[in-house]
């Protein structure tokens, strides 16, 4: 009975011992690490940089894990990075492990508190716009001290930093866009800032950036020896991401529907030419298509002294749309002249046909001295009807000719008139000799039955010059430029597109 009083106290007293022990240890811990810092702290001036007294230079470690690369403005030549800045540097002052009371103590310290009673490296971005340092939910800040006196301070920031673009090939350009790091105040002397050996800077798996390609490395390099300036020769350190824009975009926005309007622009070219209003409308459709775009696309790329591999292309789209507005109206002024050409000679072929029906003696006369016959026929329509049927005739075919506004008048050779008392005449008009044509020799027309018997004759023979056959007329629709057109100008566009993805694709990325 006594043994089990015994075991029934130890088991009651002993978790409250293993608590109190454990309760001890900590608050032991704790105030051991207070007293570290009160220690160490006791003396320290956080003005003056590790090393200063003995004259070495603070190397300071710096590494940087990129978050996302959020987005690359290429209007205003910037892009904004998330990401954990970090720097790492010795401070013999802050070290306790030689310190004979605290050596068994091993952990690292931390607290944001030491922000504000350390020495901090005064790293900046050269090429920085803008920046800001993480507050949510709490300010991201971390600063470690170890036991041998190793500094690790880390932020988490967002930069927009500045990257001088070059664009002649843009949309199909590779960026290259830096990050500049050196110590502001400090000379090299006195600081010196050097990458991490192993993965300076370091991306995510699964890193997206709008319209880019991300970077596979990150070329982090020491740009110390090149860079100087009136107040001395800072520490530099430098990271490059190089960026290659992705092309699916511009295709689908810009290149794929300036070709579909080019496409529709060739329509003209089986429209025909007397549907002037359908024409014009359609070719200043597509030109004022192209154009919208360029200007649209343009309000977003900065401006620039140089020509652009997309300017280029927009210049060719909106040529080509000019050429087949500029092909319209040559088409249209060939087929007026042509029409105009083939309506006087068959208003010729008419009167020559009239005359022919109007008298067989005209049509010997033509047969036997031919074009140039200086002859023509008169007589008082009173005398036949049939007669005044073919001088109305002949004379409204003449006066057709001569009063024509958009007709030159007939060649030379031949001129039809009225004379004042009614009748028709017809005349051979020679080079200087226009005022002679009323001394021409009349012939008095034949009233009697024979001469109305060879009318008939004539009329019924409908006789024309040996040498001028009737051609069957061609619609005044159709245009050679027009069907040449409709293959010439689909060939050359094929044929530029060849030349210019070729350069942009193959030729400028093997440079």
């Amino acid at each position: 009975m006594h043994i089990h009083n015994h075991q029934l106290i130890y088991f009651i007293l002993c978790p409250l011992y293993i608590f109190y022990d454990s309760k001890c240890a900590v608050l032991d811990a704790s105030s051991i690490r207070d007293e570290i810092v009160e220690t160490l702290f006791a003396n320290y001036q956080s003005h003056v940089r590790p090393g200063e007294l003995i004259r070495n230079t603070t190397v300071v470690t710096v590494y940087i894990s990129v978050s996302a690369i959020t987005s690359v403005d290429v209007r205003n030549m910037e892009y904004t990075i998330d990401m954990l800045l970090r720097q790492a540097w010795y401070d013999p002052r802050l070290a306790w492990d030689q310190i004979e009371k605290f050596k068994h103590y091993t952990k690292n310290i931390v607290s944001p508190v030491f922000k504000e009673k350390i020495w901090l490296p005064d790293l900046f971005f050269r090429n920085g716009k803008e920046g800001r340092l993480h507050k949510m939910t709490c300010e991201n800040l971390l600063i470690r001290i170890q036991p041998n006196g190793e500094i690790l301070y880390s932020q988490k920031i967002t930069m927009r930093m500045a990257c001088q673009m070059e664009l002649r090939t843009f949309p199909m350009d590779t960026q290259e866009c830096d990050m500049n790091i050196g110590s502001y105040g400090y000379t090299l002397e006195q600081v010196s800032f050097v990458w991490r050996n192993i993965s300076p800077v370091t991306l995510p798996e699964n890193l997206q950036i709008s319209e880019f390609d991300p970077p596979e490395v990150v070329r982090a390099y020491d740009c110390t020896s090149g860079y100087s300036t009136s107040t001395g020769q800072y520490t530099c350190l430098n990271a490059t991401f190089t960026l290659q824009r992705q092309l699916g975009y511009w295709l689908a926005s810009t290149y794929i529907p300036n070709i579909l309007i080019m496409v529709v622009s060739w329509l003209n070219f089986w429209v025909s030419l007397e549907a002037i209003p359908a024409r014009v409308n359609l070719s200043l459709l597509t030109l004022l298509g192209v154009i919208t775009q360029s200007t649209s696309y343009a309000s977003s790329l900065p401006r620039v002294s140089y020509i652009k591999a997309i300017d280029i292309w927009t210049i060719a789209c909106i040529t080509f749309n000019s050429g087949v507005l500029l092909e319209f109206a040559i088409a249209s002024h060939l087929a007026r002249r042509q029409k105009v050409s083939e309506w006087q000679v068959e208003v010729r072929k008419l009167v020559r046909r009239e005359l022919a029906r109007w008298c067989s003696a005209c049509q010997l006369q033509y047969a036997q001295r031919g074009p140039s016959a200086l002859s023509a026929y008169s007589a008082s329509s009173k005398s036949n009807e049939k007669v005044s049927e073919y001088i109305n005739s002949v004379a409204a075919a003449a006066f057709a000719i001569q009063n024509s506004p958009v007709l030159e008048r007939p060649s030379p050779q031949m001129s039809v008139r009225l004379t004042k008392s009614g009748l028709m005449s017809m005349a051979n008009i020679k080079s200087g000799k226009s005022d002679k044509v009323s001394k021409g020799v009349f012939y008095e027309l034949v009233t009697n039955d024979s001469a109305l018997t060879a009318l008939d004759t004539t009329q019924k023979d409908a006789l024309l010059p040996p040498n001028e056959p009737q051609r069957a007329k061609k619609p005044a629709s159709m245009s050679k430029i027009d069907s040449y057109s409709r293959f010439v100008f689909p060939a050359c566009f094929l044929l530029y597109n060849c030349f210019y993805w070729l350069y942009y694709l193959v030729i400028v990325k093997h440079k």
